[in-house]
């Protein structure tokens, strides 16, 4: 299958192109339409602010674009950030074939990008790059499930173009008021200003990072990242309590990451915290319509601060409850992992029933929603 992309010169998402295009075997990035001369069976235009031409769409079998809304409704500019504006934090993106007229094709694909409302600018741009990367992949790779689209249906309408003005701050409003504003600034470009006794103020906006906690996807992990965790799973002290206790390879390492790019029930993650590797919590079996999942963890031990496990659970449940909304948290432990029992019980986990594995008791515990847990 020939496949390329088109996207515009010297824009954000320029340097994401190229990890797509990699992704994909290094296929052709081009910056104008009129300098493809070749026949496509998928054009991917990905921030591309040109308008195409039919006779240059009919040279290829599919012309996809991704726009960050639930077309027909927001068509236009800057869909994601006029939605952050809106307070939204879940943003509907749609694939669909390029037509004659901006945002009007029928739509391949719909899916979500859920915000914890803290992004800034540069977060917001790296999700929408991630979700744009993943659904392109996903429709090269499951071809036959999304090559037939669907006519749009329902009501049409239509964001205006954002320009500098638009980040102009109100001084008789408080920060809190104006925090999604500051959030889709851009400090270079179209930075947040307000005006007073006929001066202009401009103010930059960026994350104090001393204190935060990170969560790396392991689709997103550098080579480097994916070798440490391996480390970490294939430590004997951490090999013991899981049910299969071989070493991992490197090879089957990365094609198991690999395979997360596309899975649905299962994600996982690595913590950091203060610039420390903490360690890795991850969700199977995840059931958005029952709104539960189950969990596991394993810390970094090359690191010999103390707490990380309570500090492991803490943050699963703040994902788990807080951002996705979900009501039960499940797990296995052996009942001989004491350690681990007790950390959870202290976590208001409940024995739920017992199995056997490979001759060992596995004890199954579960945690309901604890509303305003810190």
């Amino acid at each position: 299958m020939k496949i390329s992309i088109l996207t515009s010169k010297n824009q954000w998402f320029e340097c994401y192109a190229l990890d797509l295009s990699k992704k994909m075997g290094n296929i052709p990035i081009y910056t104008n339409h009129k300098s493809i001369l070749q026949n496509y069976d998928i054009l991917f235009i990905l921030s591309y602010h040109q308008l195409i031409n039919k006779e240059s769409l009919l040279k290829n079998r599919h012309n996809i674009v991704i726009h960050e809304s639930l077309l027909p409704k927001g068509k236009g500019w800057a869909p994601l950030f006029w939605q952050v504006l809106e307070g939204k934090k879940i943003i509907p993106f749609t694939m669909f074939e390029a037509g004659e007229y901006p945002d009007d094709g029928d739509i391949y694909m719909q899916k979500n990008l859920k915000l914890d409302g803290c992004e800034l600018n540069k977060d917001l741009r790296e999700k929408q790059a991630k979700i744009t990367i993943q659904m392109c992949l996903e429709f090269v790779n499951s071809y036959e499930k999304y090559k037939i689209p669907s006519k749009q249906i329902g009501d049409e309408s239509f964001y205006a173009k954002r320009n500098k003005k638009n980040s102009e701050l109100d001084i008789n409003k408080t920060i809190k008021e104006q925090f999604n504003l500051l959030r889709v600034v851009n400090n270079s470009d179209y930075p947040a200003y307000f005006k007073l006794d006929g001066n202009r103020y401009i103010l930059k906006i960026e994350l104090d990072k001393s204190k935060k906690v990170e969560l790396i996807d392991f689709v997103d992990l550098s080579v480097k990242e994916k070798l440490m965790i391996l480390n970490w799973r294939n430590d004997e002290n951490v090999q013991k309590w899981m049910y299969s206790q071989e070493d991992i390879s490197i090879e089957d390492n990365f094609d198991f990451i690999g395979g997360l790019q596309f899975s649905t029930n299962k994600q996982y993650l690595v913590v950091k915290k203060q610039g420390m590797y903490v360690g890795v919590i991850y969700f199977t079996d995840i059931d958005f319509n029952k709104k539960q999942c189950y969990f596991g963890l394993y810390a970094n031990l090359t690191e010999k601060s103390i707490g990380k496990g309570r500090i492991l659970e803490k943050i699963c449940s703040k994902y788990i409850f807080g951002l996705l909304s979900f009501q039960k948290i499940k797990l296995e432990v052996f009942s001989s992992n004491e350690k681990a029992i007790n950390l959870y019980r202290k976590c208001n986990y409940k024995k739920i029933g017992m199995k056997s594995v490979n001759n060992n008791k596995v004890i199954f515990m579960e945690k309901i929603q604890i509303f305003n847990e810190k």
